[in-house]
């Protein structure tokens, strides 16, 4: 069993910062129990000011004016209490706590001196000690309770032997009985255990009853963060099904439209309409071609997405892959493409970004992308920038080009499947707008992101931010046990 404090009110150690809604439970709780408090203190300040009042006929001549000036005194400090309490916009725990014990303790004085007014030990008022020690054990903890009853009965053989308060206007009304009597000490000595016996009985069930409440609040609070988690889960999973029914119903319509289109210059050769051997036959056979390599490069897209998305238990993670060498080998190998289309290719490399575990094919064919994309939707004698720098503990990568730009409209959706601009088709119309998509995916599997940066301007620059040390959770528990079956040789743990 858990022996932390029942309650944030019942300790001077501060709650865990995961358990503040529960604190504010019973923060509110406490306020109700304080509000309560403060209405029982005005039925005892009317009574203070009846008995001072009916004192002298009931023989107790000397309750007056004592316990008018109490029960004055008591509706001072009640209605600070009472305002103190509504003016409380937040209810704080510790503020709270010490409320609770400055308001038990000024009653118990209180208590003390309408008891010693009305005979000390003889007073028949002794029974509300009980009382109050019952209600403030309620309130607050157990220890703080022991201690006010030690302070009572120290304050209670004080005024018996040594009579401390001997000043006349607080004469108990009805004589002591002399300190030497027995009877005065098992008096004394009852009303002792009478205190601590209170405190025990009441703190015995109060504290567990705290401590369940406690339990409960806790359980509850597990279970709403649970139910937030699965709503959450339940919201990706949704998600990811309509992407998913996306995903489908275009991949559907991107690869119908060519097959039809080759079909139907299938049909129109075979029926012997058109001869195969004429103009006509010649470019039908032609268009049949470009449209099979059109679909050639989606089925090769798909492929490579599916291979990055459900392949990665199985990933050839490589360690220590250098980010420089890997797209400078990228860059030279698409100088022919840049040259064809006049664009010129500038890079800025400040700093060494070395990843710490990579799958070099999955990088080479995203960075491949971006690269491929900046250079063919620049314009002839453009530029594209490729800057590579590290941040702290993450490689950043920027591509950036001063081409056709990307409409507004289509910011939000670049990195979904099959999503091309209408002035990219028009510009390019070869494309299967699987390549941010891929992008995407290989970032995400090293634990970054790929993002579109825009301006005001033409042309459009992508970021990619990897972090330098990061393990694949999928290879933790291999290195962990030295079992590293089925990755290279360089991808043994380091000693």
């Amino acid at each position: 069993m858990n022996n932390a404090p029942s309650s944030p009110f019942l300790s001077d150690t501060p709650a865990p910062a995961s358990a503040d809604a529960v604190d504010d439970v019973l923060a509110m709780e406490l306020v109700d129990r304080l509000t309560w408090f403060v209405r029982l203190r005005w039925g005892a300040a009317l009574s203070l000011a009846l008995g001072s009042l009916l004192g002298p006929i009931i023989g107790l001549p000397r309750v007056w004016p004592d316990l008018a000036v109490l029960s004055v005194v008591l509706v001072a400090y009640n209605l600070f209490c009472q305002r103190r309490l509504r003016r409380r916009a937040a209810p704080d725990a510790r503020d709270l706590r010490v409320s609770a014990l400055l308001q038990i303790a000024l009653d118990l004085m209180a208590l003390l001196v309408v008891v010693h007014c009305t005979g000390d030990l003889a007073s028949p008022l002794l029974p509300f000690f009980g009382f109050h020690m019952a209600i403030g054990t309620i309130l607050v903890s157990t220890e703080w309770m022991y201690m006010a009853a030690g302070l009572i009965s120290l304050t209670a053989f004080s005024l018996q032997v040594a009579g401390v308060w001997s000043i006349p206007t607080l004469a108990p009304a009805v004589a002591a009985v002399p300190a030497t009597d027995v009877v005065s000490a098992l008096a004394l000595l009852a009303f002792v255990g009478f205190l601590f016996g209170i405190v025990y009985l009441t703190g015995s069930v109060s504290d567990r009853l705290k401590q369940r409440n406690q339990e409960l609040r806790e359980a509850s609070k597990a279970l709403e963060d649970r139910s937030v988690e699965l709503q959450r889960l339940l919201g990706e999973l949704a998600d990811l099904e309509r992407r998913k029914s996306h995903y489908m119903r275009i991949s559907a319509h991107q690869l119908r439209s060519p097959l039809g289109t080759v079909r139907t210059s299938l049909d129109v050769l075979t029926s012997g309409l058109v001869d195969l051997a004429s103009p006509r036959g010649q470019r039908l056979m032609r268009g049949a071609a470009e449209r099979v390599d059109g679909l050639l490069l989606i089925v090769n897209g798909l492929l490579d997405l599916a291979k990055v998305r459900e392949g990665r238990l199985r990933a050839p993670w490589t360690r220590d892959v250098n980010l420089n060498q890997l797209i400078a080998d990228i860059l030279d190998a698409l100088t022919p493409y840049s040259d064809e289309r006049g664009v010129k290719v500038e890079t800025d490399f400040a700093g060494r970004a070395v990843l710490e575990w990579g799958v070099p094919p999955d990088l080479v064919h995203a960075f491949e992308n971006l690269i491929h994309n900046a250079i063919k939707y620049s314009f002839p004698d453009g530029t594209v920038t490729v800057r590579l720098a590290v941040q702290g503990e993450s490689a950043i990568v920027h591509v950036e080009d001063r081409g056709i730009g990307v409409p507004d409209a289509f910011r939000e959706q670049l990195f979904l499947e099959f999503v091309r601009a209408p002035n990219a088709r028009s510009h390019a119309p070869v494309g299967t707008g699987l390549g941010l998509a891929l992008v995407r995916e290989v970032a995400a599997n090293h634990g970054g992101k790929a993002t579109f940066e825009g301006g005001l301007g033409p042309g459009a620059t992508f970021r990619v931010e990897l972090p330098l040390h990061r393990t694949p959770p999928e290879l933790g528990q291999a290195l962990q046990t030295g079992d590293a079956v089925g990755y290279p040789r360089d991808t043994a743990p380091h000693t």
